[in-house]
């Protein structure tokens, strides 16, 4: 019988740390959990790892303030503490946010995420922009081509993209929109990003586009709702 606690962190990942890769990523954070002596259960088998599971990898260069990750202990301990703790061990750019304790039961980060939100700066000004993305919104049907493993196909986009906010009042450019992120449907922001491109008649310049990763959601009943909420899941 498996009498592990579950836990969801949620942790930022900024500065230079959004450099280290999502596999890197995994081993520095088993690392420490070994350095903050937390009590973090392990698999059954020849091969046991370390029970952490994350709600989905992100991109290489790409910063969040949102990260969500599950971890079962093999004790009840004080989320402070929990939290306290891989904060004395980690470096400047990853930070836990904060700890809530989970029913069991409960699905994992992995399985349950849908959407994310996404904060974009174009470090440009587009004074049309509130019109290509009114353009965007209106269309029923938005299909591109994506090519994976060397297969090309064309898929509708628009049921993945859920809101797009402008903010056009500064000298950049920038826009907030929440589109699918999990293993039921996922938008690359890039993706969309060279879609609004291609109705203003450029390709993006990536290097003069900063993108930020907020929030990740999973859905109830067509009602997005945090997959770690400042109370907890109990």
């Amino acid at each position: 019988m498996n009498n592990n606690i579950k836990y969801r962190l949620e942790f930022s990942k900024t500065d230079r740390m959004i450099f280290i890769g999502h596999l890197d990523l995994l081993k520095f954070l088993q690392r420490t959990m070994k350095r903050a002596k937390l009590p973090i259960g392990y698999s059954w088998g020849y091969n046991p790892h370390q029970l952490i599971t994350f709600a989905i990898p992100l991109p290489l260069g790409m910063s969040s303030v949102g990260e969500i990750v599950d971890i079962q202990l093999t004790q009840r301990m004080d989320r402070d503490e929990i939290k306290n703790r891989l904060n004395e061990n980690l470096p400047e750019g990853i930070s836990v946010l904060q700890v809530i304790e989970l029913e069991f039961r409960t699905a994992s980060c992995a399985a349950a995420v849908a959407y994310a939100d996404y904060c974009i700066t174009l470090y440009k000004k587009y004074d049309n922009f509130d019109e290509i993305i009114n353009k965007v919104l209106e269309k029923k049907e938005i299909y591109i081509e994506r090519t994976v493993k060397k297969k090309t196909k064309t898929v509708d986009i628009r049921p993945l993209i859920r809101s797009i906010c402008v903010d056009n009042t500064g000298d950049v450019t920038e826009f907030n929109c929440n589109i699918a992120t999990g293993s039921q449907g996922n938008l690359k922001p890039e993706v969309l990003l060279e879609y609004i491109y291609s109705l203003m008649g450029e390709s993006p310049d990536m290097v003069r586009i900063d993108i930020l990763r907020g929030t990740l959601y999973t859905e109830e009943e067509g009602v997005l709702l945090p997959l770690c909420p400042e109370e907890e899941f109990m």
